[in-house]
């Protein structure tokens, strides 16, 4: 028989190792359960960076736009730029797609990935979407003061090209915003709304609102002129017109006749259209775009658009010339043109033939003079046209789940 002394030792031995065995496994939770926590803090810590890289690859990828590579996107198709590194050890991957139709403003898919460098691979996926900014929201976009002068009927009013002819429609929704002063003589018929941050005069033939004293829009920017230099030639016949690819002067005399074909581009320093001369330009159902970096002057009647679409030419002021110096241009049955020259101010010349008076399109220069006798018909269409600059539309920007 055993003594109970025994049996208590026994009991009390137990008990030692059971209570041992317990704070041995409470030690290895505690230890266990603070290097999960330290885990899951150092992971959050990298998704947080993580998500900061993306929002600085997306931020850094609106802010410099890559032109080039979007450019040659075709609806439905993507580009993926690779990924970049950033000073706080992360990286992030941008990936563009283009997902509008076709046939009008460029819309775009930006979808950024960031992620951590390290063991706990942090990562996060931002998306956003971006939009084609229309170069001409308005018949006439000044950044300075519009002065309407004479004593003949003008009018400025729209159409849309794209629904039918100006002849078979017209509406009043031909805008004007200025940044400065506009001053509209009594035979000035506007079939639209009149905005200016300054002063508006004699408003009497506007048809819709207007709004002195408005607040300031942003100065548009002025283009990069086309890589690789001037047109290198320019078919310019026997007399009366000449080409310098050096200078990239175009001059054409009074008998000059000049066809532009073959291309959608075209890049001169000056271009020069005297009364009397003829300016054609076959755009073969295309948008030709004709760059100028210095001066542009073209006389009624000599312009010729063979499309009778103002989305298929335009006229860019492109880089900066060490003096911007005054546009002239002219009107006419073939003018369906739009110009975009933020340093440059714009003076319409009138026709002596009311056909000539005729300018379909749209207008945008540092300060516009127009004689009472133009008939500047906007086209809504441009407002459809690609752009070069894009705007992010608000409330796209989103973080997509892992």
């Amino acid at each position: 028989m055993r003594h109970p002394r025994a049996e208590r030792k026994g009991f009390v031995l137990m008990a030692v190792i059971f209570a041992i065995a317990i704070m041995s496994l409470v030690v290895v939770v505690a230890f266990t359960t603070a290097d999960d926590e330290r885990r899951s803090a150092r992971a959050l810590r990298e998704s947080t960076l993580a998500l900061y890289a993306a929002d600085a690859g997306l931020r850094a990828t609106l802010g410099n736009w890559p032109t080039a590579p979007t450019g040659a996107l075709k609806p439905g198709d993507s580009v993926n730029l690779g990924w970049i590194t950033i000073p706080n050890g992360g990286s992030y991957r941008p990936i563009i797609q283009r997902v509008d139709s076709g046939g009008g403003l460029q819309h775009y898919s930006v979808m950024v990935h960031g992620r951590r460098a390290n063991t706990y691979g942090g990562q996060a996926t931002l998306v956003s979407m971006v939009a084609g900014a229309a170069r001409f929201k308005s018949a006439i976009i000044s950044l300075g003061p519009i002065s309407m002068t004479g004593t003949s009927n003008g009018i400025v009013d729209a159409y849309d090209s794209d629904v039918a002819a100006y002849s078979s429609l017209s509406t009043d929704t031909a805008t004007i915003v200025s940044n400065g002063s506009v001053t509209l003589y009594n035979a000035f018929t506007v079939r639209g709304d009149v905005t200016s941050a300054s002063t508006i005069w004699n408003t009497s033939g506007v048809t819709g609102t207007v709004k002195p004293f408005a607040p300031a829009f942003t100065a548009p920017p002025v283009v990069q002129c086309p890589a690789g230099g001037y047109t290198p030639s320019v078919a310019t016949g026997r007399r009366g017109a000449s080409y310098s690819p050096i200078s990239g002067v175009l001059y054409l005399q009074s008998a000059g006749n000049v066809t532009l074909s073959g291309s959608n581009q075209y890049y001169f320093s000056q271009l020069q259209a005297e009364a009397g001369a003829t300016l054609t330009i076959d755009t073969n159902g295309q948008p030709v775009d004709i760059y100028v970096n210095d001066w542009l002057g073209f006389a009624a009647g000599t312009v010729i658009n063979t499309s009778s679409k103002p989305t298929k030419l335009s006229f860019w002021a492109c880089g900066l010339p060490p003096t911007p110096r005054r546009w002239y241009i002219g009107g006419g049955s073939g003018a369906y043109y739009s110009v975009y020259a933020p340093n440059h101010e714009i003076e319409i010349l009138a026709g002596s033939v009311a056909a000539n008076n005729n300018i379909y399109g749209a207008l945008l220069g540092a300060a516009l003079v127009m004689p009472s006798a133009t008939r500047l018909h906007y086209d809504a269409a441009l407002t459809r046209m690609p752009g070069s600059t894009m705007t992010v539309l608000p409330g796209t920007w989103a973080q997509l789940p892992r």
